[in-house]
């Protein structure tokens, strides 16, 4: 069986991960992607963090499954390859700064002009207009513009900390895939092709928004409680190693409170509203089961809290998620040989559709690798493909 968008093409001209990953995730689910790179290093992602042979394991989890096609776009040959792949395309990624796609000759109107009912997706950093406009972006700046790092403050020093991954980038990529396919369905539903742009700070700013921007949302709100509704999630320091509890229905507080020998009889901790109205009291009597729980190992503190039907999990490193039992349960990571990585794990598509299974493919394309195939496939023959080559247009 094919995936769910089988028969979707995208040219995809984005590079790093907002777009990459955003088309990525669509290839996994069967659209079919012609990777346009730059000659010389390609996607600049090729070579972030572990990296081996000109891919990196970012660049294979953003790309797999993409066919990899060099154009020196300052060419107006190389831009009339884009138009032929634009002719049979559905979608057109770029995250160029604003104007930068018009002035090379591929924005909007000129890709209407080869296919008129093209989905055209345009991503920036701060969007088309405004001060920050043409600033140059990546994850960390985005994350810092749109509050994503406040909410990350240690509550002790009240100063902004990182996610230390590429947060901006992954959710913006996110918002990117469902944005394609919402359009793909109002395109079947005969509504034509569009432009869609997406900005980074948009994305970033929405997501935090749903649950760390309570008084910013209520307006009229006088109730003095923070802004966000997980601002109190913390991680549990047991004898050896690190554990996470969610106290939040009566029965959960008083179960955690239960699980480590504290009494939690106190009247005014009796409900949730009680425990808003006095948080001094609940934090004075989360201190001490913060206290017990450090004198017990990871296995007794977990049995413990999940005997009293406490919501709780072990915080685990990231280099054990291969071994561990649900992780494993859920067959979620996958194993193969790549012809230049050698053997690879990786996620399979996480959404299992029961009709139209997404399928990931193993391989990130090296740079390049399929550009011939594909001039082939629009009708250039070999000599023509080897005077391009030769100026360099291909590679």
């Amino acid at each position: 069986m094919s995936g769910p968008l089988s028969g979707v093409k995208i040219v995809d001209l984005s590079v790093a991960i907002s777009g990459p990953l955003a088309v990525g995730i669509l290839a996994d689910q069967g659209a079919e992607v012609v990777k346009v790179e730059q000659p010389g290093i390609g996607d600049i992602a090729r070579f972030v963090g572990v990296a081996h042979g000109g891919i990196s394991a970012m660049f294979q989890i953003a790309n797999r499954g993409k066919r990899s096609v060099v154009l020196d776009l300052r060419d107006a040959r190389a831009i009339e390859v884009v138009y032929e792949l634009c002719r049979s395309a559905d979608v057109f990624v770029q995250n160029f700064r604003p104007g930068v796609a018009e002035r090379m000759g591929i924005g909007y109107e000129d890709l209407r002009a080869q296919r008129d009912d093209i989905i055209y997706v345009s991503i920036s950093g701060f969007g088309d207009t405004g001060p920050l406009a043409h600033k140059r972006v990546y994850d960390n700046v985005v994350q810092a513009q749109s509050g994503l790092t406040y909410t990350q403050a240690d509550p002790t020093i009240g100063e902004p900390q990182f996610l230390r991954q590429l947060a901006a980038d992954k959710i913006t990529s996110l918002t990117a895939a469902q944005a394609i396919s919402a359009a793909l369905f109002a395109r079947e539903r005969g509504r034509g092709g569009q432009l869609i742009r997406l900005a980074m700070l948009d994305a970033a700013i929405a997501f935090v928004w749903v649950d760390c921007a309570g008084n910013e949302t209520l307006l009229d709100n006088t109730s003095g409680r923070p802004s966000s509704a997980a601002g109190t999630m913390s991680l549990m320091r047991v004898a050896d190693g690190f554990a996470t509890a969610t106290p939040l229905a009566d029965s959960e507080f008083h179960g955690l409170c239960r699980s480590f020998g504290i009494d939690s009889g106190d009247p005014d901790l009796a409900t949730v509203g009680d425990r808003m109205r006095n948080p001094d009291k609940l934090r004075a009597t989360l201190r001490k089961v913060n206290a017990e729980a450090a004198n017990t190992p990871l296995a007794e503190a977990m049995a413990r809290m999940e005997a009293n039907d406490v919501p709780c999990g072990v915080a685990v490193p990231v280099h054990q998620l291969p071994h561990d039992p649900q992780v494993r349960a859920n067959a979620l990571l996958t194993e193969t040989t790549h012809p230049t990585l050698g053997r690879i794990q990786q996620p399979r598509p996480p959404a299992l559709f029961g009709r139209t299974p997404a399928q990931h493919q193993p391989h990130a394309p090296t740079l390049g690798q399929h550009t011939d195939e594909v001039l082939r496939e629009l009708g250039f023959d070999d000599d023509r493909i080897s005077a391009l080559r030769a100026d360099k247009v291909v590679a």
